[in-house]
This record gives structure tokens, sequence and C-alpha cells, in this order.
């Protein structure tokens, strides 16, 4: 009986078990991979933050129309969450290859894909009826929960069935890897190939160290390209500068956001300053979102054109940091996989803590504003 006629042999644990163990460590999102080369993972995080921006701008463009049944931005989070569903099983395959795919993949492209920041704008505008619709407050309010809950629930049961997919290609994956591995190295071949947490420097075969290197070197090749062509095309097509601006705004919040993510990661004593119910949540995940949600709202203020006056160009850099740098450096994505990571209090009360805050400063920034303001509507 050879290795590749059945999928398992015989071993002192069964690779389901092998599996199981790690389960735990190939699902996590929050921390940053250990990598050797800082700068591919920069320049893969630009590469990817570039292609996540165009897919939520236009994504977003194409389901809003006269006639909706659902708001375009919910389609934007569930295809963020799904991707990001899918990466989070496939953690160590990513991994294998390169920690700079892996977090440009994830950090990158879902978190670039998806926005905390304009969720919450709409949130606020449900709520507090900013489109002055003709009904009642509690209409107010059925449209505010309207919208809050049908985009943390679209975005978690994305994530889901996201991983249901990963688990299914990881299976595959682990089928490939056990008919091209002789039958005694097949489960130490799963543990280091599957689910190592830092990169090795020599891989056999398909997983070999030049491939490895090879994927670096080709996103930071891609974060180069992009970034220069983007540039071109801010200076040469100006009907384009609504987004193309905002591409270049875009990996700033990305890399913001992936500097934050290592404080997910402190010991217990760093939350010596905080409430002790702070600690074990995410707060750089915490943070980003809050950030970008209070810097979305002073943007929204001045889209009005009352303290930067309205031109075509002014509009155009409010629209990059609005869609830009606020969209890339909040992420649903990441949120909902901490929301499906976390015990059930922990879930619940950092899902609330970063609704409650965001939705604070929309009130104190924004909401003041347009009640007291003589001019309210947007001139951007």
């Amino acid at each position: 009986m050879t290795s590749s006629e059945v999928a398992l042999v015989p071993v002192e644990e069964p690779l389901e078990v092998v599996e199981d163990r790690y389960e735990e460590q190939a699902s996590g999102i929050s921390q940053k991979p250990v990598c050797v080369f800082v700068g591919p993972v920069i320049l893969g995080l630009v590469f990817f933050s570039i292609i996540g921006v165009l897919v939520r701008v236009h994504l977003n463009r194409l389901f809003t129309y006269a006639g909706a049944p659902v708001y375009g931005l919910i389609w934007v989070q569930v295809l963020g969450c799904f991707i990001m569903g899918i990466s989070m099983r496939l953690k160590g395959v990513l991994l294998s290859y390169s920690p700079a795919l892996n977090t440009g993949l994830t950090t990158g492209l879902c978190g670039s894909i998806t926005t905390f920041s304009s969720w919450q704008l709409l949130l606020f505008q449900e709520f507090f009826n900013t489109s002055r619709s003709d009904h009642s407050h509690f209409r107010n309010f059925l449209g505010g929960m309207s919208v809050l809950t049908t985009t943390l629930g679209c975005s978690v049961a994305a994530t889901r069935l996201g991983q249901m997919v990963g688990n299914e290609l990881r299976i595959a994956f682990n089928y490939l890897l056990a008919r091209s591995t002789p039958a005694d190295m097949q489960v130490a071949k799963v543990e280091t190939a599957m689910f190592s947490t830092e990169p090795s420097g020599h891989r056999d075969g398909w997983l070999a160290w030049d491939k490895w290197a090879k994927f670096d070197i080709a996103l930071a090749a891609g974060g180069i390209a992009g970034t220069i062509a983007t540039t071109i095309v801010v200076a040469l097509a100006p009907r384009t500068r609504s987004v193309s601006i905002a591409l270049l705004f875009g990996p700033l919040g990305t890399v913001l956001r992936w500097q934050l993510a290592s404080l997910n990661t402190r010991p217990r004593q760093n939350y010596r300053y905080l409430p002790r119910f702070f600690v074990g949540l995410p707060l750089g995940t915490l943070i980003a979102n809050v950030l970008g949600s209070a810097i979305l709202s002073v943007v929204h203020i001045l889209q009005t054109g009352v303290v930067v006056g309205p031109s075509v160009d002014s509009c155009y850099v409010l629209a990059a940091v609005s869609d830009g740098f606020c969209g890339c450096l909040t992420t649903i994505s990441t949120f909902a996989a901490e929301i499906t990571t976390l015990r059930s209090r922990p879930s619940m009360l950092y899902a609330g803590i970063s609704i409650v805050v965001a939705q604070a400063f929309f009130i104190l920034i924004s909401g003041i504003y347009f009640k007291t303001a003589t001019v309210d509507y947007h001139t951007c």
C-alpha cells in the first residue's frame, strides 16, 4: 500500500486530531505574523490595499441604485468577511508560502474591502434621519437597527461561511500534501507546513524556500508598481481622481491599522491603565475602528463646504480621506472574525464598545454640528 492509495496513514495520532489541536492556532488572525523581512509585508499591504479600495468603491457603486432591496455597502462587507473566513482556515498554508502573503490577504485585502467607519456613518444617518425623511423618531430607530443588525449579522454569517469553505480547501491541501509526501512524514509535514507560525528557512518540493522568497519579491514588486501606476493615473486622468486619489490614501490607513494590531497581543500588564473589562479585547482593532470613525465624522462636516471652500480638488481629497484612509484604517472583516473567536461575553462587550464609542464620536462631532449649523447639506 502506497501513500497515494490512502489519505491517512497509521500514526500515533490521526491527522484529524493533529488538525484539531492546531485549529485555534490556525484560525487566529489578530497576531501580526513574524516575518524575516518587513519590507515585503508593507509593500504587500500596499498592493492588496489598492485592490481592496478598488473593489469596495466599485462594488458599492454597482449595488447602489434606485429601488435597490438593500444598501450597497452590505455586499462589500459580505465579500470581505467571506474572504477573511477562508483565509483564517488557510492561515497555515499561506504562512508556509510567505508571511507577507498571509498578512496581505487578511489585513491588506479583506481589511481594505470592508469598512467599519462607513458603516457607522450610515448607522448615524439612519438613527438621526439626516436625509430628513417624513417619518417619526421611532421609524428613525427602526432604520438604524436595520442597518446595525443586517450588517453585523451578514458579516458574521459570511465569516462563518468562509471558514466552512476554508476547511474544505484545507482538506484538499492535506490530500495533495499526503500524495506528494512519504507516508512516515505526512503528519510531521502537516504540522510544520500547515500550522507553523514562523517561516522555515528550508522547504521541500513545492514549498521550497526559493518559492517563499519569490512570493515576497512578487508582493514587493506589486506594491511598488501599484503605487507608481496610481500616481500616473492621478496625474494624467483627472476624471478618475475621485477614486485614484483614494488609492494613494488607502495604504496609509492599512499600514497604520497593521501597526495598531500589535496592541492585540500585548501582555495583560499593559492594560493596567484601562478598566478591567478591556483585558483580553482586541485593543488595536478597537482603536483603529474608533479613530477612523472619528476622522470620518470630521470629514462628513467638511464635505458641506463650510470650513473648506467647495472645489473639485478639495472634494477629491475629502473623498480620498473618506474612502481611502478611513475606509482602510477601519475594518469589519477583522472585527467580525474577532467576534467569532472571542468567548460569548467578551465578544458582546467588544462589539458593544466598538459601536457605542464610534456612534458617540459621530453624535458629538457631526450630530451637534448638523443640529446647530445653518448649512447642513453636502456640496461634495
